[in-house]
């Protein structure tokens, strides 16, 4: 069961990267997120951690108030990394598919304003990462925040495009 969700995972997100149509649906004012954004590795602070080769974000409005995401990257060492949810901006917890983890780990959104929301992950019942996502004025740059409390693991600031 496990390997037919990382294949329907890893199919998805490769559709996604090579055909981006769903991901440019185009944004609107309400969810300035919505649309598929691009690392900008150099301005970027990884904290330390390895820089994927590639990264790209996809949000998309399921309608009824609820939003997917849609994260995949090519490591490194040219392995695919990847996760997805659906979500509220309710600070209920979801569930995450994540393709290289084994435990459950789930996330929860918070709408700041129309420009930032925050998120939680928890994983095992521990929270693992808090977040602060944040849209410039000009709906271009999507600029990610990334604590990782109660871990070794530095602070990110990760820089994304958004793909025209």
């Amino acid at each position: 069961m496990r390997t037919v969700f990382h294949s329907l995972l890893l199919a998805s997100l490769f559709s996604l990267i090579a055909s981006p149509s769903l991901a440019q649906t185009v944004f609107r004012l309400d969810n300035p997120y919505i649309g598929t954004w691009d690392i900008d590795k150099q301005n970027s602070d990884f904290g330390g951690a390895e820089v994927p080769q590639t990264m790209s974000r996809t949000y998309a409005n399921l309608g009824d108030g609820a939003y997917m995401y849609l994260v995949a990257s090519i490591n490194p060492d040219g392995s695919l990394g990847g996760s997805s949810a659906t979500y509220r901006y309710d600070q209920q917890r979801y569930p995450i598919a994540n393709l290289n983890a084994v435990e459950s780990a789930y996330i929860s959104y918070r709408r700041e304003n129309e420009r930032t929301v925050e998120y939680t992950v928890e994983v095992d019942g521990e929270i693992t990462q808090i977040g602060a996502k944040t849209i410039s004025p000009d709906n271009r740059v999507l600029t990610i925040v990334i604590q990782y409390p109660n871990s070794d693991q530095n602070n990110q600031i990760l820089r994304f495009t958004r793909r025209r």
